[in-house]
């Protein structure tokens, strides 16, 4: 059975809503200054760097990673906004934010100023990366700098740069104020923390040694989707007797897990990234579904910015929002509920995750990215993933999708797979996912998506 087969049989699959009119298609042609080529190149290039740094500095785990992304993209756009014609500062959308409405002066590079915000908050985010890494946030920055050289003085470069430092300052300042989220790579785990009790109820894996991941990540910043706006719908009743549904949410993952196909393990962990150190996070996995976009579209250097700042906030909401569900329910992974109910000995292809269940973070991760990236460049957008190549330890070889929507759902089903989920868990964080992905994607930065949304209240 294919991949989107197995889905659309069980009524598994995302339904994308009408793409905005504003919507920019991958193919589209506009011609822009060279100075906004450059700016596109430097902001892909720091998205990359960024996801190196993430990979290989301990404590990125995937509500870290998202929050870090969208701080780093928020600096990143404010620094942009000169010559970013019709769009507005993010302090009209983002709570508490407040923008320090300096202007750059005289001649402006907006290549310049982004560069300089991405390195600031590098450097703020990743002051315990590896030595290697750590050199590279100034290699970057430095080469970036001699390429503006070309086509600008000194002394522009440096003022577009002291405003980008400025701007991104500004924001570091916001993220401090988030007392749960700030800082979060150094607090992954809560050694005081106590899991509910009784049979449902997830526990922590006294073989791995991890105590809770995050278990207080519920109460961080959110950016889109207001607190309690979005209620999660409870699990199924837990039941242990042979016919119930719960029983068969456990049976499913189980038969599954007897008759995988190498197909089927090649998609398990192909979306994993699981491992810290090993493959970037979760939700650093989207930000290279975006770059890859990025790189194969046409999309001008406003719409780029705009794609990573709504890309990145979704993840940060979903993330949040996921891991208050994770510990509002704390519902335990099917290995510990297929080992008391149906054989004693199975284990799932790859270590659970040390949170819980219900529901999927792959799922909403996915589904929220997704969204956004569905909105920007359409419902139709051939990509080939091309994070894992190279790879040794498992099948790294690219995955060919028809759409952004279709990667999420083999994200989502991932997770059966790899047997660490339920189906509840993912059909939940797709859901939810969608629902903050759409809250993202039609965020009114420019002033024409503010017109169009006043038409329509």
């Amino acid at each position: 059975m294919t991949r989107r087969s197995f889905f659309l049989s069980v009524g598994f699959s995302l339904a994308v809503g009408m793409a905005s009119l504003l919507s920019t298609c991958s193919k589209q042609q506009t011609i822009e200054p060279a100075e906004h080529h450059l700016a596109t190149q430097v902001a892909l290039g720091w998205n990359h760097l960024l996801l190196e740094l993430e990979w290989h500095t301990p404590g990125y785990r995937p509500p870290v990673s998202a929050r870090m992304f969208a701080y780093a993209e928020i600096a990143a756009y404010e620094a942009a906004l000169p010559a970013m014609y019709g769009y507005e500062s993010l302090e009209t959308i983002l709570p508490d934010y407040r923008s320090l409405h300096a202007k750059p002066a005289g001649n402006y590079s907006p290549a310049a100023a982004i560069n300089a915000a991405y390195a600031h908050m590098a450097r703020a985010f990743f002051p315990s990366a590896p030595d290697a890494y750590y050199r590279k946030i100034q290699t970057l920055e430095a080469l970036y700098n001699k390429k503006l050289l070309k086509n600008h003085s000194q002394q522009i470069i440096d003022a577009s740069a002291q405003f980008g430092h400025e701007t991104a300052a500004n924001v570091w300042r916001y993220s401090i104020l988030d007392s749960i989220g700030h800082d979060g790579y150094r607090y992954n785990f809560d050694r005081n923390f106590v899991a509910m009790q009784g049979k449902g109820h997830w526990e922590m894996e006294q073989a791995r040694s991890e105590p809770a991941l995050l278990p207080h990540w519920g109460q961080a910043r959110i950016f889109v989707v207001k607190q309690g706006e979005l209620a999660v719908k409870p699990p199924i009743m837990f039941d242990e007797a042979a016919p119930s549904a719960f029983f068969s949410e456990a049976m499913e993952v189980f038969s599954i897990s007897n008759s995988r196909s190498t197909e089927a393990i090649w998609i398990a962990e192909f979306w994993s990234d699981d491992l810290p150190g090993l493959t970037v996070s979760p939700t650093g996995r989207w930000i290279s579904i975006t770059n890859q976009a990025i790189e194969k579209s046409a999309l001008t250097f406003p719409k780029v910015m705009e794609t990573y700042v709504k890309t990145t906030l979704a993840l940060n909401d979903a993330a949040v929002i996921c891991w208050a569900a994770k510990y509002k329910h704390q519902l335990e992974r099917p290995s510990s509920y297929i080992q008391r109910n149906i054989q004693a000995k199975w284990t799932p292809l790859h270590h659970n995750p040390p949170f819980p269940s219900y529901p999927s973070g792959h799922a909403i991760f996915g589904a929220a990215a997704a969204q956004v990236l569905t909105n920007v460049l359409g419902e139709q957008f051939k990509l080939s993933d091309h994070t894992h190549d190279g790879r040794k330890e498992f099948v790294g070889k690219a995955r060919n999708f028809s759409s952004f929507d279709e990667m999420a759902e083999e994200n989502a089903y991932s997770r059966l797979l790899l047997g660490v989920h339920f189906r509840m868990d993912c059909e939940e964080g797709l859901r939810l996912g969608k629902i903050v992905g759409q809250k993202a994607a039609t965020v009114p930065l420019h002033h024409e998506q503010v017109a169009i949304l006043n038409i329509k209240n």
